[in-house]
């Protein structure tokens, strides 16, 4: 009896501890769609789009400065005929690191030894011109002028970077233009970086930036089932408001990382990761100085807004 009494309490208990054993949840699973959506949506929403006689020509100005002068009689089809009539001028203007971050257009270009490095920005823009949904090109070329006072002034070293074609393709790496010899650094007072543009496209006005520090590779390590293909980490240059680096490798160890290896030792920054969770926004910034052979944790997420981390970011 004692027996059969000890084997019921013991089954009494194990039933009992099953029905109140805490439930599992499992970690929240980022939405890499949805981030992706997240950056279309943003650039497709910066376009400006304006109308202008393709006859007569014309200057339109973007809501930051930059402004595009169209030369009469300039604009051809894709048989080379010249067009007449209202064509449609499409604008997209990125001066400050938010922007590139909510944009997916970090400044990360090509050495010509084919090495990634940071680039210093003097402003990116997106430019495109149609008629009737067809592509457009020129005879001749359309002036850009990129206002310099939102980046900081004049620099003399600046250089056109291409990227892409299509507002939301050339998510990869800025490329040096080397066979354009178009860009003017302003002369004249106006406070503009002076481009006699013939591609349309992504354009950035850019110089590479060194640091004489001696340089690391840096590694994040993220919440299980992070990878690149549901979040994106990038790193804020706290005394450089013009750069925005992007950690584009993923080891395989489990580790975001920038593949080039070429972060200064000592530099301050700020380490932001961004996912949608749920539907919602989430992000994640740690304050760092870069040691050599560092590897930052980043343990959760937490929900933001749109507005609330472009304000932060910008702020650094």
């Amino acid at each position: 009896m004692k027996t059969k009494s000890l084997l019921i309490a013991t089954a009494v208990l194990l039933l009992a501890y099953s029905c109140n054993k805490p439930e599992v949840i499992p970690p929240p699973t980022p939405d890499g769609s949805a981030l992706t959506d997240l950056f279309t949506s943003n650039r497709n929403g910066a376009v400006q789009t304006y109308t202008v006689n393709a006859t007569t020509g014309d200057v339109i100005t973007g809501t930051h400065g930059t402004t595009v002068e169209i030369f009469p009689n300039t604009l051809l089809d894709a048989s080379n005929n010249l067009v007449s009539g209202n064509v449609t001028v499409e604008l997209i203007e990125i001066f400050d690191r938010a922007s590139m971050l909510f944009n997916n257009k970090p400044t990360i270009g090509v050495q010509p030894g084919g090495e990634p490095t940071l680039l210093l920005s003097g402003g990116e823009y997106y430019l495109n011109i149609t008629q009737n949904g067809n592509q457009l090109h020129t005879n001749s070329y359309v002036l850009v002028n990129v206002p310099a006072n939102l980046t900081g002034g004049m620099d003399p070293n600046m250089e056109l970077f291409r990227m892409g074609g299509d507002v939301n393709t050339g998510e990869d790496l800025w490329e040096l233009d080397v066979a354009d010899t178009a860009m003017v650094v302003d002369t004249t007072g106006s406070g503009s970086y002076g481009i006699m543009d013939g591609e349309w496209g992504w354009t950035n006005v850019d110089r590479f930036w060194s640091d004489p520090n001696p340089k690391t590779t840096l590694l994040v390590e993220m919440p299980e089932g992070y990878d690149l293909s549901n979040c994106e980490i990038y790193l804020v240059y706290d005394d450089m408001p013009n750069c925005l680096a992007r950690l584009d490798a993923f080891t395989p160890e489990g580790y975001f990382s920038e593949h080039y290896g070429q972060i200064p030792i000592g530099l301050h920054v700020h380490v932001v990761a961004v996912a949608i969770i749920d539907d919602e926004l989430h992000h994640a910034i740690k304050d760092v100085t870069i040691t050599d052979g560092q590897i930052i944790t980043i343990s959760e997420l937490t929900p933001t807004t749109q507005g609330e981390l472009t304000t932060t970011i910008n702020n650094f």
